[in-house]
């Protein structure tokens, strides 16, 4: 992967560490990243999943994510899951579920 994108990652995930502390499930990067097939404009998708997730918290989140891209010059593509949402997502094998396990890489 891009050192500039590791960088990028890298940061993400510190800051939302800070930000969600023991709430934090899960940060996965997902999609052609994750997969090596992407190509240099491939923005960046990435899944947290978050215990007790409200939405003012939901909303911390995204801002923190649109600094980091303004920061870093990096579209980050970021789905915000509660546990419950994405646990209820994998029981009906919705195919956003299934990609994210299959093919993702915790950060």
């Amino acid at each position: 992967m891009e050192d500039r994108i590791g960088k990028t990652l890298t940061l993400l995930k510190g800051r939302l560490q800070e930000l969600l502390r023991d709430s934090l499930v899960n940060l996965v990067l997902f999609g052609s990243r994750a997969r090596g097939d992407y190509e240099e404009s491939s923005d960046v998708d990435v899944a947290v999943i978050v215990r007790g997730l409200s939405r003012e918290l939901k909303d911390r989140i995204y801002r923190e994510v649109a600094a980091i891209e303004l920061e870093h010059g990096q579209p980050i593509s970021l789905l915000v899951f509660s546990e419950q949402e994405f646990n209820r997502l994998r029981e009906r094998e919705r195919r956003i579920a299934k990609d994210i396990l299959e093919e993702g890489v915790a950060l």
